[in-house]
């Protein structure tokens, strides 16, 4: 049995409405308060815009902070010496900034010693992470080598500390 096109429009028709029907449909609260708005003046529209728009919670400085140069304490510099042997071939590689970088994370991390050396028991897996973390600023040297410098390093810092308590 063929369908003929009288057929198939009737089976496409089947369950729509007529075109003469017409549907209440209710409008959400949200929908009416925009209703509202587009019936208001202009001027109370731009001031609800102003009213509804979110504003950024922080703001980035617009001038970098720079950081405040403090003075250095004895045990401050004599770890920094003790830091930077034997890495001047490598510092001199690095780039410029790579080098500013590198100097000013080894100047924290001499400053985060010296205040773990102050303190009556010292901590010298946290010394070593310290160290070691710095040392891996290092572009292209080998992570075995740079645990051994860290560790040498720090038994120089912890002898240090031993020759300053006598």
């Amino acid at each position: 049995m063929a369908i003929t096109p009288e057929k198939q429009l009737d089976n496409q028709t089947i369950g729509r409405p007529e075109q003469g029907a017409s549907f209440d449909v209710k409008e959400s609260p949200e929908k009416a308060k925009t209703k509202e708005i587009s019936e208001r003046e202009p001027e109370k529209k731009e001031e609800i815009k102003k009213e509804t728009e979110k504003k950024p919670l922080f703001r980035k400085p617009k001038v970098p902070v720079l950081p405040i140069k403090r003075a250095k304490d004895e045990i401050e510099v004599k770890v920094e010496k003790i830091m930077e042997e034997g890495l001047k071939e490598a510092f001199e590689k690095m780039s410029p900034i790579a080098q500013q970088e590198f100097k000013i994370k080894g100047e924290e991390t001499a400053q985060k010693i010296s205040q773990l050396l102050k303190k009556t028991h010292i901590k010298v897996k946290k010394i070593f992470a310290l160290l070691f973390d710095w040392l891996k600023m290092i572009p292209g040297v080998n992570y075995f080598f740079l645990e051994q410098e860290a560790k040498i390093k720090a038994d120089k810092i912890i002898a240090l500390k031993n020759h300053l308590q006598k």
